[in-house]
């Protein structure tokens, strides 16, 4: 029920931004409400329903959830542009101090690739290699928290990935490509960790006749299935690098053209 009411809570909000915004004549893409009601959807299909279940029955399924988790509800969600909405709806006094938060040091440390790469890498393979995943398993309040320590690492990553505006700390596409790049391996590794153990790494799963197997299947989904949106960014970051320097070259060529002679 908390997590229904949270859902309906950022739609509420995200939809009183848009009527804000709309009703002061302000410029907002009217895709990112698509991307982000997309966001919301596949963060209840994850956390509510028949998934959620299956989840508690079979590792499998909950690798599922949480690659729902972080590489489907949280890119969406980005790409929903919240940030850049609330600082559109604002009065001018609250959206200059957001502003300032949004150029503020700690941000711009934490929203470097390679820090966020890094940080996502560490909650993933802590979280799976301690007690905290088992403790998850066993108390309903660990494992929300541990759901959204997962998404909120993901939205760090896949903000810094996206520099969806305002991102005044945008690392360049050669980086974020570069970052994009080595996420493969990371999460690569934590699943063959997974595929190639021969004994079931948590209690709660030991019960099933099929865990070793359910266990390798988990491995083989985050190994593969959880490469897949890293390509597709990847592929994003380079058409957006190439339509971002087609223009540059236009603004250079414009700039460069004689004034015409006034007749």
């Amino acid at each position: 029920m908390a997590i229904l009411a949270l859902l309906l809570l950022s739609a509420a909000l995200y939809g009183w931004g848009l009527a804000r915004v709309a009703r002061l004549g302000r410029a907002f893409p009217r895709a990112c409400a698509v991307w982000f009601a997309l966001g919301l959807a596949a963060l209840a299909g994850a956390l509510l329903g028949p998934l959620d279940d299956l989840a508690d029955a079979s590792l499998a399924w909950h690798m599922v959830q949480h690659l729902v988790l972080i590489s489907l509800a949280a890119p969406l969600l980005v790409l929903g542009a919240p940030l850049r909405l609330l600082l559109a709806a604002l009065p001018a006094t609250a959206a200059t101090a957001a502003a300032r938060a949004l150029t503020s040091a700690p941000l711009r440390v934490l929203l470097n690739p390679f820090v966020a790469l890094l940080q996502l890498t560490a909650v993933l393979y802590v979280a799976h290699f301690s007690p905290l995943y088992e403790a998850a398993l066993s108390n309903e309040s660990v494992h929300a928290a541990e759901h959204a320590l997962f998404l909120t690492s993901a939205l760090i990553f896949w903000s810094s990935v996206f520099a969806v505006a305002p991102a005044p700390h945008a690392a360049s596409h050669a980086m974020r490509i570069l970052v994009l790049f080595l996420a493969i391996p990371a999460g690569a590794f934590l699943g063959f960790a997974f595929y190639v153990a021969r004994h079931v790494i948590y209690a709660h799963y030991a019960g099933r006749p099929d865990a070793l197997s359910d266990q390798q299947t988990a491995g083989e989904l985050m190994w593969i299935c959880g490469s897949g949106p890293l390509v597709l960014a990847m592929l994003w970051c380079v058409a957006d690098w190439g339509a971002r320097e087609q223009r540059l070259a236009l603004a250079a060529d414009a700039a460069a053209m004689p004034a015409q002679p006034e007749r």
